[in-house]
């Protein structure tokens, strides 16, 4: 007798289908990862860009930054007007969302003053996946106007 029995080819298969689920789980955490990780690295980021477009006084303006659920919004002065053309609206993947939003005043926009670059709102803003609630990224927003992630 030669080759392989039915026995031996459908084992054969089965491993391989068993690794290849594995595989593909394991590149679907990291993908969602490091989409997670992506945004909230670009949020702070923003963050940083307006205390420091602030603090050179550009275009003789204060800057903000407004949270949403899916998305956050770097905008010139205290007010924010969606219909204006110098904002800077970053969307977040389809992955990601702010979960909580726990900033002092209730509100969910931080603006920031000249020459200290001190923010007019602290806390923390939490993000996470929205298909995986357990892998979550924190952003604190402290009174200097500086942001960490936690």
């Amino acid at each position: 007798m030669k080759g392989f029995s039915l026995l031996e080819l459908t084992v054969v298969v089965a491993i391989v289908l068993i690794l290849t689920s594995i595989s593909l789980s394991t590149f679907y955490n990291v993908a969602n990862n490091q989409a997670l990780n992506k945004d909230v690295n670009y949020v702070v980021a923003l963050i940083e860009k307006a205390r420091i477009q602030t603090v050179n006084a550009q275009n003789n303006s204060r800057y903000s930054i407004k949270f949403a659920s899916s998305s956050v919004t770097l905008f010139q002065g205290t007010t924010y007007s969606s219909n204006s053309v110098s904002n800077i609206k970053f969307d977040f993947s389809p992955k990601v969302e702010i979960s909580a939003i726990n900033l002092s005043g209730n509100t969910q926009q931080a603006s920031f003053e000249f020459i200290t670059g001190k923010s007019s709102a602290t806390g923390t803003i939490s993000f996470r996946l929205k298909q995986n609630i357990n892998a979550s990224s924190t952003i604190i927003l402290y009174k200097t106007g500086l942001a960490e992630i936690n």
